[in-house]
């Protein structure tokens, strides 16, 4: 058991290193002439800080980083607070995401997505009895209506769902009952008509019959490439053609220099991180480390299967990197420090005797078609 949750865990990280290699090179061949060493020092620069924050979460001790979640989501709240109801926020694609530190801008709204994280894991581990009970589940979700409110109304529609989404999904593997799923739909259809209601630049967004520049050029891209791509650097769309380009929309300079072939050694790599994942909270030592894995690998896929899906037009667009692969300092690092958390959490020896497969009702031995 202990041998197999380190070899997935190493299929995992090796995943996460092949992916990070080709952000670097495609840093480099989608850069503008005259930038390649430019793209690649920042590049560079953004996963050496996501290498940190992921050896800095592994080190810190489970029940530190636990006790630290709510006060830090309390903090987090604040700030956001404060930048939508001051000139602390820059203003950036009509929503105030950014705090400017010199010339470093980060995304505060972002942290949520490792603290939040944890702070539900250890929620649903401490006490599964309440996982069946309405009651509890209610004030959960408020407290989590609570904490994005300010997200929301920056407005960052699209942050807000796929974390809602994250969230639900972590509850059910953790355990939840599935009829609490027919809360769950009707809660995201009010916060997408929300959405469309208050905030026009959300509602121009939607429509899917008629894309925007962007996704245009993205389709141009596709068809440019072809199956093999036009060639490393040899790319047009990325002098300035495609706005985001290097940062949301790289799927897309991908498809245009290394083609079909290219953008599904991507997707590959992320169906395999998934996979290695999923084995390794399927082993983990702790529930919470099983739950905490999982709710990591669902963010991370999710946002990498959002981030294709709106590149090629199936989406929405939605300001919304490609994991370790856009330029997005604060999402690699983010990320990787929450990448750390779980897996220090997974490598946990419990101290209770009983199976794992009594703790999470998705292991190996519970899964659908096994003789258990």
């Amino acid at each position: 058991m202990i041998k197999e949750l380190h070899q997935n865990a190493l299929g995992m990280l090796s995943c996460i290193i092949a992916i990070a290699v080709v952000g670097l090179v495609v840093a480099v061949s989608c850069a503008p002439p005259g930038a390649g060493w430019l793209a690649l020092s920042q590049q560079s620069i953004h996963l050496i800080l996501g290498i940190v924050a992921f050896v800095g979460a592994y080190s810190i001790p489970v029940e530190r980083i636990k006790a630290s979640a709510k006060g830090a989501l309390l903090l987090v709240w604040l700030l956001l607070i404060l930048m939508l109801f001051t000139s602390l926020g820059e203003v950036s694609n009509a929503s105030e995401r950014w705090l400017r530190i010199g010339s470093f801008r980060f995304q505060p709204s972002v942290l949520y997505q490792f603290f939040w994280l944890i702070a539900l894991a250890h929620w649903a581990a401490n006490d599964p009895m309440r996982l069946r009970q309405g009651w509890h589940i209610l004030r959960l979700s408020l407290v989590y209506l609570l904490l994005l409110i300010p997200v929301f109304l920056q407005p960052d529609l699209g942050s807000t769902v796929i974390l809602f989404v994250v969230s639900a999904v972590t509850l059910l593997y953790a355990g939840v009952p599935t009829r609490f799923l027919k809360y769950v739909g009707p809660v995201l259809m009010t916060l997408v008509g929300l959405g469309l209601l208050l905030f026009p630049h959300v509602s121009s967004r939607f429509s899917l019959l008629n894309p925007g520049f962007q996704v245009q050029r993205s389709m141009e891209a596709f068809a440019l490439g072809g199956l093999t791509g036009r060639g490393p650097g040899m790319g047009v769309l990325k002098h300035g053609w495609l706005p985001e380009g290097e940062t949301d929309f790289v799927f897309a300079l991908i498809a245009e220099e290394w083609g079909l072939l290219g953008n599904l050694v991507v997707l590959g790599l992320f169906v395999a991180f998934t996979l290695y994942g999923m084995r390794v909270a399927r082993r983990a030592e702790t529930r919470y480390g099983a739950i905490l894995m999982a709710s990591a690998v669902v963010l991370i896929s999710l946002q990498a299967a959002y981030n294709m899906g709106m590149v090629t037009g199936i989406l929405p667009v939605k300001g919304l990197p490609l994991p370790f692969i856009s330029r997005g300092g604060t999402s690699i690092l983010v990320l990787g420090g929450l990448i750390g958390a779980a897996l220090r959490a997974s490598f946990e020896r419990r101290q209770s005797k009983v199976p794992t497969e009594e703790l999470i009702p998705w292991t190996e031995s519970t899964a659908p078609g096994s003789s258990r």
